[in-house]
């Protein structure tokens, strides 16, 4: 499989360094949800996914996450502040709960259409064969 993931990865020119540990994610989506009351959710969370497969950052160290957000503009002491006193830990688990009630117990996970649900690392072909049969069910 991670074989695989690094030939896609360098097909579309993406650095995927190997991570030897299981990391706990619950600080990197506390500042996730930070930036999101900030406007840069987008950003944090593209940035997050950079830092942790380029290896440019352990998204459970407080230190590493500050860094991320603090080069999109993030006021330092604030985000360290919100990670440190775990400010989002209800919004985590209720998102957490919400996932599981929808069947969700992988990472990545793509709902599509609120209908159908596709789980773990999956081709592009797979995705793709989904959009398609949204579309196809699409009045007129």
């Amino acid at each position: 499989m991670h074989s695989y993931l690094q030939s896609i990865a360098a097909q579309l020119g993406l650095i995927m360094r190997p991570r030897d540990v299981i990391i706990n994610s619950r600080r990197a989506l506390g500042a996730a949800e930070f930036a999101r009351e900030q406007g840069r959710f987008e950003a944090m969370h593209h940035a997050l996914f950079k830092a942790h497969w380029e290896g440019t950052a352990r998204l459970e160290d407080i230190d590493d996450l500050v860094r991320v957000g603090t080069e999109l503009g993030l006021d330092p002491p604030e985000l360290r502040a919100a990670i440190a006193e775990d400010r989002y830990e209800s919004v985590i688990d209720e998102n957490r709960q919400a996932a599981t009630s929808a069947g969700i117990n992988a990472i990545p996970a793509h709902i599509f259409g609120r209908r159908y649900l596709a789980m773990g690392a999956q081709p592009y072909e797979v995705l793709k064969q989904v959009v398609d049969r949204l579309h196809a069910e699409q009045p007129g």
